[in-house]
């Protein structure tokens, strides 16, 4: 026997009660607004979602986080490396307060950067108490407001090593004989003298490789000092200083280290390292050296230690892999080589120049 067909139960709500539903969340909205519970009158209409996550209110630090806030001991020491997202505001209401009003992206027209992000994401762990001791360089000291900031960023771990090198220092006289005719920025820094007594502070020219081998082989590479671990180019922002610092001191870190490099911007001093060096490093990374393919790395001494590229706004970090440091590479391959900041003369570029070329 063929049972009735049951009437398949409503179970939509009706209009009546949806209508009941919408009058109570526009009450419930009314109310947040009115109540102050939601705030949009300071929220500038011309930032974006990313600018509005950097912006001071969202990048002050967790209190019950145990990492040290990178933002907030850059704030302290006025550094210029978290400088950028309180100056945004004021920047794109009023052009006058623009480092360069016609930049056409907006984060890059107030005076500083945003690299908080960066140093938290990468290194925030590094800064709980019973991180293992680890030796540190800071490549451009300037008056010391980011050593600054890296001496309180790294506060708790103890054991920890943090030299400075800084051109300013070296004797004053004429540059063409090697001396420094501008003054010497170093010392407005409070810790001046303490620094250069403990021999935390080295005073020359981070583009001469001999004097780099120097302050490696005698202050650095000690047999009573913590691992290199860190090291942070931040001096002339002049391309071939910066492809100098990669050369020398990247091979030289240690295991699982890190190398950081800041204002890689399009301006002229910088921007050959920006369209010239990236790209070969980037291609270097994931070099696989197969003969069909007939390719061949640009960097022979970086790529066999490099493990990732992380970049973000005018700054990268190249991380180190597991493979041993080379401290005997010689002085002449710890030079920028020929196609350093000329990725034409790089065989892989050239070679993919000329298949384009055909085609």
């Amino acid at each position: 026997m063929v049972q009735p067909t049951r009437r398949r139960q409503n179970t939509f709500p009706s209009i009546g009660a949806i209508a009941v539903i919408a009058i109570f969340v526009c009450f419930i909205v009314r109310e947040a607004f009115e109540g102050g519970w939601i705030d949009l009158t300071n929220i500038d209409p011309l930032m974006t979602t990313s600018q509005l996550s950097s912006s001071p209110d969202n990048v002050k630090y967790d209190p019950t986080s145990r990492e040290v806030s990178f933002y907030e001991v850059g704030l302290e020491t006025a550094t210029d490396k978290v400088a950028a997202p309180g100056r945004l505001p004021g920047c794109l209401k009023n052009d006058a307060s623009c480092t360069r009003p016609s930049c056409v992206r907006k984060e890059c027209r107030p005076w500083g950067h945003f690299y908080h992000t960066m140093y938290q994401q990468k290194f925030g762990k590094w800064t709980l108490p019973g991180t293992k001791p680890f030796q540190f360089l800071e490549i451009g000291f300037f008056q010391g407001s980011g050593y600054d900031a890296y001496n309180k960023f790294f506060s708790n771990v103890k054991g920890a090593e943090l030299h400075s090198m800084e051109i300013s220092c070296i004797e004053p006289g004429p540059r063409e004989e090697g001396k420094w005719p501008w003054g010497n920025f170093a010392s407005k820094n409070s810790g001046y003298e303490s620094l250069l007594k403990k021999n935390l502070l080295h005073c020359g020219d981070a583009s001469n490789v001999t004097w780099l081998n120097e302050v490696y082989t005698t202050k650095l590479h000690r047999s009573d000092a913590p691992p290199l671990k860190l090291v942070v180019e931040d001096a002339s922002h002049i391309s071939s200083h910066m492809a100098t610092s990669v050369f020398f001191w990247f091979p030289r870190i240690e295991p699982g280290g890190f190398m950081v490099i800041e204002d890689i911007q399009p301006i002229a001093d910088a921007n050959l390292f920006r369209t010239q060096f990236m790209p070969q490093i980037m291609s270097d990374l994931h070099f696989c050296g197969d003969p069909e393919f007939q390719d061949q790395a640009c960097f022979p001494t970086l790529y066999p230690l490099l493990q990732s590229i992380h970049c973000e706004m005018h700054i990268c970090v190249l991380e180190r892999n597991e493979k041993s440091a080379n401290y005997s590479l010689s002085l002449e391959l710890s030079k920028p080589p020929p196609n350093a900041l000329d990725l034409q003369k790089c065989y892989s570029f050239a070679k993919a120049k000329e298949i384009s070329r055909k085609n």
